[in-house]
């Protein structure tokens, strides 16, 4: 049996349209594979690379913004340097969701830009339409799975629906060496403005959609590329519990962290079929929605 493997999510301050349950049900996914010991710190600031030497990944649910109207709250010079020495080293790093924005703020923006591989500043809430990134008005996708692409992906279905999602698109590639795991087509029939929402909207107002950069093309929201030495797993959706508890959504996050603190994936896809259905998610564990709800764990 593997030895398992160190994860230490880093979290704190997520945007408040976030569910507060997403990291207590990543940690308990996670560890329900058996394959990771994991902790959990809200207050990165101060930490250092020898307290990140004891972990085999990083996983970070940080966008450092309580509102999309409230200014970035930063780690500080110490953190935010040990983080970099650590990943450059062979530290893993998994980024999750809006943990690939850029809102300008940190001490070395450059530097988390290359971490994450592309560069998403976005003005506002909904970026601009015709300049940068933008917030694709979309509220649920079919995402686009690249099987051949990584071990990671190999064992997910090739398409597959996400609920209440984000998509941003027209992100400027800043690591030429990124490996696409899958994506989503940026589909001009999704910029109708009758079915935005009201700030999304705004953005919209007398745009020509069909001449907005990188229409009609595929949007990279899972992917893999190296940072020095470390091996970076970015995961741009997964808004909430509901694209969370998704099998391929489960499945996919599990064996990218895996592969981001270990270099190997070993992790199966989730066991759903003949008697297994009656298994709670994360299904990995032999538990029943019944036996789930007695432990209530979030």
């Amino acid at each position: 049996m593997n030895e398992k493997l160190n994860v230490l999510i880093i979290t704190g301050i997520v945007t408040d349209e976030h569910s507060p349950l997403m990291v207590p049900m990543i940690r308990y996914m996670l560890e329900s594979t058996d394959r990771f010991k994991v902790k959990v710190t809200e207050e990165f600031t101060g930490c250092t690379l020898e307290t990140l030497a004891k972990y085999d990944t990083v996983f970070i649910n940080y966008d450092g913004k309580e509102s999309v109207e409230k200014p970035f709250v930063n780690w500080g010079k110490t953190a935010e340097e040990a983080l970099y020495e650590y990943v450059k080293n062979g530290g893993g790093c998994v980024l999750f969701h809006t943990a690939i924005m850029n809102p300008t703020g940190r001490v070395h923006d450059d530097e988390y830009v290359k971490l994450v591989g592309y560069d998403f500043c976005l003005t506002g809430a909904a970026g601009d339409a015709m300049n940068g990134v933008r917030k694709n008005p979309k509220l649920e996708y079919v995402i686009n799975v690249h099987r051949d692409a990584h071990e990671i992906v190999s064992v997910n279905q090739e398409h597959w629906m996400t609920v209440q999602e984000d998509v941003f698109a027209n992100a400027k590639q800043v690591d030429p060496n990124i490996t696409v795991l899958a994506s989503v087509t940026d589909k001009l029939e999704d910029y109708d403005l009758k079915n935005m929402q009201d700030h999304v909207a705004r953005i919209y107002e007398g745009v020509d959609m069909t001449k907005l950069p990188g229409i009609n093309e595929e949007v990279p929201v899972v992917w893999v590329h190296n940072y020095g030495k470390g091996r970076v797993f970015v995961c741009a959706i997964c808004h909430g519990p509901d694209t969370l508890c998704r099998p391929n959504m489960t499945a996919m996050l599990c064996r990218g962290t895996e592969w981001a603190a270990s270099g190997k994936v070993t992790i199966p896809y989730p066991d759903i079929q003949n008697e297994r259905r009656k298994n709670a998610w994360p299904f990995y564990n032999d538990i029943t929605w019944a036996q789930m709800g007695e432990i209530r764990r979030w």
